[in-house]
């Protein structure tokens, strides 16, 4: 989606009367006030600039973060395309402060939507990517435990990272993203706003692969006549941030 501005380093892009009459070309800006003047920068010609004066619409926006969720409104001209997975700074909260939102749903005539021009949109769904939890599940030998990380949107986790805290470290072994696609190679990268699950060994498991892998050592408590299973009981004692039920 853009959002950028049409005039942008004394730049604009606009029809030629001389050399391009049908298709935008790009033009210097030579005066702004009290009329646009501009120059082609094909063919040199100078002519005034009479924009366009397109209709507003007000949408509303849900955005969400973490658990919670709050309503604001933005608006934007009436033949907009925006679809799932635009990004766009929305301005929320009792301060009024200006944030990006990623969008994650579009509601239009009581159906969800990929994408709609902004005047047939009800309503937008989106959340935060200033600042995302992200959602970490880590196998330590027989046990997986879920954490959360607070980082920032634009963070990139990679396939074999080492992430560590504190004296725990970890290793990224896949990643799952929120259109349900997975990344499992090595040095593929995901930002976290696009994250819905990152799943990694802890370093005391990839210590024994690396090893069994030598010397063939079995795993402790796993019987080798393909027996069942032994577990270790009670609550492992590291996390970063608990979640209950995962």
């Amino acid at each position: 989606m853009r959002y950028e501005s049409r005039m942008v380093h004394e730049i604009i892009q606009a029809q030629c009367p001389n050399c391009s009459p049908h298709e935008p070309v790009p033009h210097d800006i030579l005066k702004e006030k009290p009329d646009i003047l501009i120059k082609c920068t094909l063919c040199g010609t100078i002519h005034p600039y009479y924009s366009e004066k397109k209709k507003k619409t007000n949408i509303r926006v849900v955005i969400s973060a973490g658990d919670s969720s709050t309503t604001s409104t933005i608006v934007q001209e009436s033949d907009e395309i925006i679809s799932v997975d635009d990004e766009f700074i929305v301005e929320s909260g009792p301060e009024g402060e200006a944030s990006f939102v990623l969008v994650t749903s579009i509601e239009s005539g009581d159906k969800r939507v990929n994408s709609a021009r902004a005047d047939e949109i009800d309503t937008i769904w989106t959340r935060h990517t200033d600042t995302v939890t992200t959602k970490i599940s880590i196998t330590r030998g027989w046990q997986t435990e879920s954490i959360e990380m607070e980082v920032p949107g634009e963070r990139e986790f990679t396939i074999g990272e080492m992430l560590s805290s504190g004296s725990n470290r970890f290793v990224i072994k896949k990643i799952k993203v929120r259109d349900g696609q997975f990344f499992k190679r090595n040095g593929e990268c995901v930002m976290a706003k696009y994250i819905k699950r990152i799943f990694a060994d802890s370093s005391e498991r990839m210590e024994w692969l690396r090893d069994y892998k030598k010397t063939g050592k079995k795993r402790p408590g796993k019987s080798y006549s393909g027996g069942p299973v032994i577990k270790p009981r009670g609550p492992s004692t590291w996390t970063l941030k608990r979640k209950e039920g995962n």
